[in-house]
């Protein structure tokens, strides 16, 4: 038998399954023939079976995982307690008795795989037990970690690719469901010592539907959202509903408790003990909502969850698409709401001052950047969270842009409208709020008075030198729409002060000023810049 027909055998006999999911096998061949390998698959793929086949393949020898969080670790040692597979943690919150039993089975053999966080790899004793050891496969889990592009960036990921040289350069996987393609080159030339295979499948969740919607005071768009059923599963659905802050998490779920959810809390504030209990409810009980940060959720595997809730905007495209894959794993239709006001938007759009000499403030403010982009989004919200990943696609027909056909325009013209005054609200539209030509649909519907004159292509991001040409130019807008007394937009568009800000001609005799009512003033602004 071939190395991939033994684990399909071992897949059966081990984990219960019948057959790979669509993309892992040809990953899997590879991982078997000892090549170092990027993963970049989708929540729900399958990806932690990438590195626990191969343990329960090993006939000597240790895989090795990184794992980020204590929490991803204890849950996928919970699934693994049936396969047959010898797996053992090392972690910081181990009593000293568990810590030594697990040294003990990687030092004997009966563990053949092991997971520890980046920060216990980090140290000489963890290195020094290794060292001594054939690691078969060195596992990253959520590799994006290692990027100070992706969205949760660790700084003791950078030192992996060096750690992984002391332990003799095993083949090394790299997984994710989160990347796109800065991130993925960042993975590629901090962890790998030797050129990696990568796999990139599709991001495309054809389950899930995406709503957005402007926060309304109280619970009732929360409420009606977590209560609206889905077929023989009303009432009984799981959920997740993420804030962005403890004192919200609490209050959120006190709320709901008293209006009859089960509703269990999970946040960095609470006690482990807490935590522990909040997350076995969550798997436990049919029908919990977890009210939760984002401290809640990498990893965890609940294939019944119908529906996730940002009850506030999320801080990237990168951690936004993580979260809401959590719902619908096993293939059943799934719902995402994301709930936001103008002031995030604004904030999102407001460039820092650390932008320019520093790449992770940079990295930070880009994916802010991204995600007011999606919340704004005149299109298809599907199509635009896959182009943020590099990938193009059709628009995916179940989104709240998307639901309605011809009667949809209007809702994506008051998101257009939200989000060029969140970016004007901010000190400069920055790009921001573009209609792109995937999402030139929403053309044929809308009226005539939609149409602004265009000097250049759009798609192009403004720069921060840029981004602040743009601001001035909009001041210098301003005073003349009051000298003249008349609305701005009457001196020049939106989309033509982007465009000035792009190509920043040199001259009134351009013939892309003819309509700007007062061009010489907005070219001093341009001068003045150089």
């Amino acid at each position: 038998m071939t190395p991939l027909a033994d684990a399909r055998e071992l897949l059966r006999s081990n984990f219960g399954f019948s057959d790979f999911l669509p993309g892992q096998a040809e990953v899997m061949e590879a991982i078997l023939a000892g090549r170092d390998v990027i993963a970049i698959m989708p929540t729900g793929s399958g990806k932690s079976l990438l590195y626990q086949l191969p343990a329960a393949a090993a006939e000597g020898g240790l895989v090795l995982v990184c794992s980020p969080l204590i929490a991803l670790m204890r849950d996928q040692l919970r699934t693994l307690s049936d396969s047959g597979v010898g797996a053992v943690a090392l972690h910081s919150m181990q009593a000293d008795e568990e810590a030594a039993a697990s040294i003990d089975a990687v030092v004997s053999g009966r563990a053949r795989l092991l997971y520890a966080a980046p920060e216990r790899l980090a140290q000489e004793g963890t290195q020094n037990l290794l060292r001594s050891i054939r690691i078969r496969l060195f596992a990253i889990d959520e590799a994006h970690c290692v990027s100070h592009w992706g969205h949760e960036f660790r700084p003791d990921y950078r030192a992996l690719g060096e750690i992984a040289w002391k332990f003799g350069a095993p083949p090394m996987l790299a997984v994710t469901a989160t990347a796109g393609p800065r991130t993925r080159d960042d993975i590629a030339r901090t962890l790998f010592s030797r050129p990696p295979q990568i796999f990139q499948h599709s991001f495309a969740r054809p389950n899930l539907a995406l709503d957005f919607a402007q926060k309304r005071a109280g619970l009732r768009q929360i409420v009606d959202f977590a209560r609206k059923g889905l077929g023989k599963g009303r009432g009984k659905e799981s959920g997740i509903i993420y804030c962005n802050s403890r004192n919200k998490t609490d209050a959120l779920a006190r709320e709901l408790s008293r209006l009859g959810f089960d509703a269990p809390t999970y946040h960095a504030g609470l006690d482990a003990h807490t935590r522990a209990a909040s997350q076995d409810a969550f798997f436990m009980r049919e029908g919990a909502v977890m009210v939760a940060t984002i401290a809640f959720g990498m990893g965890v595997d609940k294939p019944d969850v119908r529906f996730i809730v940002h009850a506030d905007l999320p801080t990237s495209v990168e951690g936004y698409y993580q979260e809401i894959g959590r719902a619908g794993r096993d293939g059943a239709p799934a719902r995402a709401l994301t709930l936001f006001s103008p002031a995030e938007l604004a904030l999102r759009w407001r460039v820092p001052e650390a932008a320019d000499d520093s790449q992770a403030a940079a990295g930070d403010y880009a994916r802010r950047q991204a995600m007011a982009r999606l919340a704004a989004a005149p299109g298809c919200r599907f199509q635009r969270l896959l182009r943020e990943f590099g990938e193009e696609s059709a628009p995916c027909g179940r989104c709240d842009h998307c639901r309605g056909g011809p009667l949809a325009w209007p809702r994506r013209l008051s998101s257009l409208a939200l989000g060029w005054r969140a970016a004007l609200a901010s000190g400069f539209a920055a790009g921001g709020v573009v209609v792109e030509e995937g999402e030139a649909e929403i053309s044929a519907a809308a009226p005539a008075p939609l149409a602004e004159p265009t000097l250049n292509d759009q798609e192009s991001p403004l720069t921060v030198a840029e981004a602040r040409l743009l601001r001035a130019l909009e001041a210098e807008r301003l005073v003349i729409a009051r000298r003249r007394g008349i609305a701005p937009r009457a001196v020049a568009s939106e989309q033509t002060l982007r465009a000035l800000a792009l190509e920043k001609p040199g001259s009134a005799d351009d013939p892309r000023l003819r309509e700007i009512a007062d061009a010489a003033a907005l070219l001093r602004v341009i001068g003045d810049s150089d």
